[in-house]
């Protein structure tokens, strides 16, 4: 980016601030209209790079998560026709979780601040367990199979440990 006469870059700063402090609930936005984290992630990083070449056109003191909202759905949409996936929400169901999602108050920084000092305090294999289960999207079956275990014990140490989480984070939040 050039500089100004006065020697600061004019926008740049403010465009990291606003996408620093709002990344986070892009990406849940985007995962909520996308289920295959793929094609989130691939969204993701479109409407990322569409943002920072149109930041010059964003209002100063606007709402910099509602404009991105706006982009990023143009992205989604532009991926489910180009992939042309099987789509699991209609265009109405699209908008209705768009709508809702953006309705949201953002309350959820001091919850996952919370939940990442819970996991930090889980025993080794619980959260070797959980990081396989979500963090690498294995499922469940899998899990079974290479733990030499039944099914049903994965989904009862999986719920144990959720158990475990939920109890962890509102105790952390009160």
């Amino acid at each position: 980016m050039a500089e100004t006469e006065g020697g600061a870059m004019p926008r740049y700063n403010e465009f990291i601030m606003e996408f620093t402090r709002n990344s986070r609930r892009i990406y849940g936005y985007i995962r909520t209209l996308t289920p295959d984290v793929n094609d989130a992630n691939e969204v993701y990083q479109n409407a990322s790079l569409v943002l920072w070449n149109k930041f010059e056109s964003f209002s100063p003191g606007g709402n910099f998560f509602s404009w991105s909202c706006q982009i990023a759905m143009f992205e989604v949409r532009k991926l489910r026709e180009t992939k042309n996936r099987a789509r699991v929400f209609s265009e109405d169901s699209l908008e209705a979780l768009s709508d809702e999602y953006q309705r949201r108050d953002d309350n959820s920084v001091p919850r996952i601040e919370a939940l990442h000092e819970c996991l930090d305090s889980l025993n080794p294999k619980d959260r070797a367990l959980i990081n396989e289960r979500y963090y690498h999207e294995r499922k469940p079956t899998d899990l079974a199979v290479d733990l030499k275990c039944s099914l049903a014990s994965v989904y009862r140490a999986l719920a144990r440990i959720h158990h475990h989480l939920m109890i962890c984070v509102e105790r952390k939040l009160s």
